[in-house]
């Protein structure tokens, strides 16, 4: 069957509570797209594409406009293309791995939905059933954060803390808060982003002894991190350190960190990511399997990547569209009393097969044969 039809929706969704903030960017919004292929037996791939908050202005606008001519050279088409599309795309560099991401999860969601099965199946099988949330809490001001607090449900088995927004001193204090009020979590992530040096990393790590605590990339570099980790003797997770396939191989493969964050959405796509956690699965290194906060396509893709991975080693997914006011919800994320999550059901991504026009309004723009 051919691609019939492609429908582009902007995806640009604000944060709930103004402002979100780490130690390296400030954003009221984040930027995406939205993408529907419509073959010609009626089946429909969604796929979204997910833009760095760290990216500036005219990074997004530049993405833009190389989106049309991707997109026209798909329509009549067969599905296989979209596979085809998104592996040359990830050596074109960022904008190309976003554009990757999207279009290898609107494969996946048309050959589930064509074959019957969610995706997770065509991921290499599920290994869990659900997985745990984490919630991430970012607030500039001690008060702001003792708030905060009050607010996380008991259920919440994990909690990251973005650090590095002041001084150390405030970090080390939101720690020691966090760690004493919300005494049943499993782990608390101190998430500083890449903000300390070595030595600054080893003085705040030196104040803590609690086994909950993983220190989530303490430098940007991952030499830094790595030395972070034989200095401390503490357990540490990378992230965007290792932001490309073949560093995060080197991580498992240097047997140092205890974690590693897995991130599609900026890898390359599902296939990539894949490989990533299959990779920390063979070594038996833990990982937290998610992305930066998006839509309903994108949180429901990662999630049937995480539950694929043995849960002895997950730490962690999560609902990424938590912050966000997403007005036309397409029900990407189960909830659960427990604190965990799953993708929905069903064949696919587990979003139906109706044209999204019905929530999310006139598309932006329709390629079609």
């Amino acid at each position: 069957m051919k691609i019939k039809t492609i429908k582009v929706w902007d995806s640009t969704v604000r944060f709930r509570h103004g402002v979100y903030a780490n130690s390296k960017v400030s954003r009221e919004a984040v930027y995406g797209r939205v993408w529907e292929f419509t073959m010609t037996d009626g089946w429909r791939g969604y796929g979204e594409v997910v833009f760095p908050l760290s990216w500036p202005v005219d990074q997004y606008q530049k993405a833009v406009q190389e989106e049309q001519g991707s997109l026209l050279s798909l329509a009549g088409k067969d599905s296989g293309h979209l596979m085809t599309a998104a592996r040359q795309h990830r050596h074109r560099g960022e904008i190309g791995l976003v554009h990757a991401f999207a279009l290898e999860t609107a494969w996946y969601d048309l050959s589930g939905k064509q074959e019957g099965v969610p995706i997770c199946e065509l991921l290499g099988g599920s290994e869990t059933v659900r997985v745990d949330d984490y919630l991430s809490i970012s607030e500039p001001t001690i008060q702001g954060f003792r708030d905060r607090l009050e607010q996380v449900k008991s259920g919440s088995n994990v909690v990251q803390l973005k650090l590095g927004l002041n001084s150390r001193n405030d970090d080390v204090h939101q720690i020691a808060l966090a760690l004493e009020k919300l005494p049943d979590i499993k782990f608390l992530l101190a998430d500083a982003n890449g903000k300390w040096s070595v030595s600054e990393a080893c003085e705040v790590i030196a104040k803590f002894d609690d086994s909950r605590l993983i220190w989530e990339e303490p430098c940007s570099l991952y030499e830094a991190n790595m030395e972070v980790v034989r200095l401390s003797r503490k357990r540490v997770m990378v992230d965007q350190c290792v932001g490309e396939v073949s560093l995060a191989m080197r991580a498992v493969d240097d047997g140092l960190v205890s974690a590693l964050t897995i991130k599609p959405a900026y890898l390359g796509g599902l296939n990539v990511a894949r490989e990533v956690r299959d990779y920390c699965a063979d070594f038996g290194v833990g990982m937290r399997i998610d992305g930066p906060w998006c839509g309903d396509i994108a949180a429901s893709a990662i999630l049937h990547l995480a539950v694929g991975a043995p849960p002895e080693f997950v730490i962690a997914s999560c609902d990424l569209r938590e912050p966000l006011e997403c007005k036309a919800s397409l029900g990407g994320v189960m909830r659960f009393d427990n604190g965990q999550i799953s993708p929905p059901k069903g064949p696919g991504l587990g979003l139906g097969n109706e044209s999204l026009e019905r929530k999310m309004g006139d598309p932006e723009a329709i390629y079609s044969i």
